[in-house]
């Protein structure tokens, strides 16, 4: 490695990190009120509560990347040209796609350690959490709602309920489909449902049979119908959300609710994101990189305030185009990838226009 990568690489990593820290401590801001009413109001132990936050950390740092690329990169080059030293690079004929050589080199491997962190250790961490929290529900149930929960009984049904209120124990919106000894599964499907100790109560509903061949064979509607189950699905252990899977667990999930009709636009937008939101510091790094150059007075200054600006216009986009894609009014690929694939088109055209200068 050649000196002027190692200085630009340190020049690049010290503010990275110190980014990290800083963005982690204010995201963990909100968890730690909701912490502290936990232990003071509903008597959860300590331990539980520092257990929790200990697993939330993965997801929020792979959150945290992005910005603490921008973060770095912006402060990097506004500390640079402040001091002149980019002045005296150029001057002494070395290119600027040289100089932005070791920037973006350094944010693809930000971005390959925040997909290895979002696969392999966010998912389990998210599902450790999830455990400790459906624990305290269990113990002292929360008023709130869990859209899109899936989970498996000990008969071989397979659940899906759209929306569930766990204070209540009232479903919306079940599918339900058993594998009987039959290639195709029979599936039932309800407007809502009633949970009654082990006994779940279905309400408005059909019944689908389909042949060997995948015609329906048979349907009937039914107003009442009883379900025995082994185990509250409410409190579950084992069911998991879209964050708590990995990318292949969540793609076997999507092609078993293909295969039975249910829509799976919201899970099709959080398994392409899978992929999209760990390239988001390299796609920084390339709109960071031109827009840190010119008209530099200030370098911290701008590069906190170029932090904010691209940070804010980035995640508007990528939260309309996640509702949109969830609810089916975008493809889930272009909901995924429009905002990454907009602003790195526009980082590109930026680096050739800077290089041309």
């Amino acid at each position: 490695m050649k000196i002027l990568d190692r200085y630009l690489l340190n020049e690049v990593i010290s503010p990275f990190l110190l980014g990290i820290v800083a963005f982690v401590m204010v995201m963990t801001v909100d968890l730690l009120f909701t912490f502290v009413d936990l232990i003071i109001n509903k008597g959860i132990p300590l331990g539980a509560v520092a257990q929790l936050l200990l697993f939330k950390l993965p997801s929020i740092m792979v959150l945290t990347f992005p910005v603490a690329t921008l973060f770095g990169i912006a402060m990097c080059l506004g500390r640079l040209s402040k001091d002149n030293e980019l002045i005296a690079l150029r001057t002494s004929g070395i290119s600027f796609g040289r100089i932005a050589m070791p920037i973006v080199v350094i944010s693809l491997l930000i971005s390959l350690l925040s997909f290895v962190t979002n696969e392999k250790i966010v998912p389990y961490s998210n599902h450790l959490s999830e455990k400790i929290i459906r624990m305290i529900i269990m113990k002292q149930p929360l008023p709130d709602i869990r859209e899109n929960v899936f989970f498996k009984d000990p008969y071989n049904r397979y659940f899906y309920v759209q929306k569930l209120d766990a204070r209540t124990k009232t479903l919306e919106n079940i599918m339900i489909y058993e594998l009987a000894g039959e290639r195709l599964p029979r599936v039932m499907t309800a407007k809502s449902a009633k949970l009654d100790s082990l006994v779940l109560h279905l309400s408005s509903g059909v019944i689908h049979k389909f042949d060997d061949n995948g015609r329906l064979a048979y349907e009937a509607n039914f107003s009442d119908m009883t379900l025995n189950l082994k185990e509250d699905p409410l409190t579950m252990a084992d069911q998991k959300t879209p964050q708590e899977m990995n990318s292949g667990e969540l793609g076997a999930q999507i092609k078993s609710f293909e295969k039975i009709g249910v829509s799976t636009n919201s899970l099709l937008t959080d398994f392409f994101m899978k992929y999209s939101v760990p390239l988001t510091p390299f796609i920084f790094a390339l709109i960071g990189i031109p827009l840190a150059l010119p008209g530099l007075k200030s370098g911290r200054t701008w590069g906190i305030i170029l932090t904010i600006v691209i940070m804010f216009t980035f995640y508007v986009f990528a939260s309309v185009f996640r509702s949109l894609g969830r609810g089916g009014l975008v493809h889930p690929f272009l909901a995924a990838w429009f905002p990454q694939l907009l602003f790195g088109t526009l980082g590109i055209g930026l680096l050739v226009h800077e290089r041309k200068r």
